[in-house]
């Protein structure tokens, strides 16, 4: 589903964040995270996808077209993230 995917890219930048700040662990699963960020979708890079895939649905009109992302955000989601989302940089 279109939300459940949002929410587990929205959660996984969270993750690689917590893991990149976690000074607990060694220093190449950090670099890793931190590397993996880099290009990892931030929350305005979804919402920028989202959008434009509401954007050609709209100009489309198919309902094969379907979109693969939502524009809704819920807070919620980043429960327990201690970094919270990834907003990119």
């Amino acid at each position: 589903m279109p939300i459940e995917r949002t929410r587990n890219l929205i959660q996984a930048g969270a993750f690689l964040r917590d893991l990149a700040a976690n000074m607990a662990l060694p220093k190449h699963v950090r670099t890793e995270a931190c590397r993996l960020l880099r290009h990892f979708p931030s929350v305005s890079d979804v919402e920028a996808i989202a959008a434009n895939e509401a954007r050609l649905q709209e100009v489309t009109r198919s309902p094969l077209r379907p979109n693969l992302l939502v524009t809704e955000f819920d807070p919620e989601w980043l429960r327990g993230y201690m970094h919270g989302p990834h907003i990119g940089g």
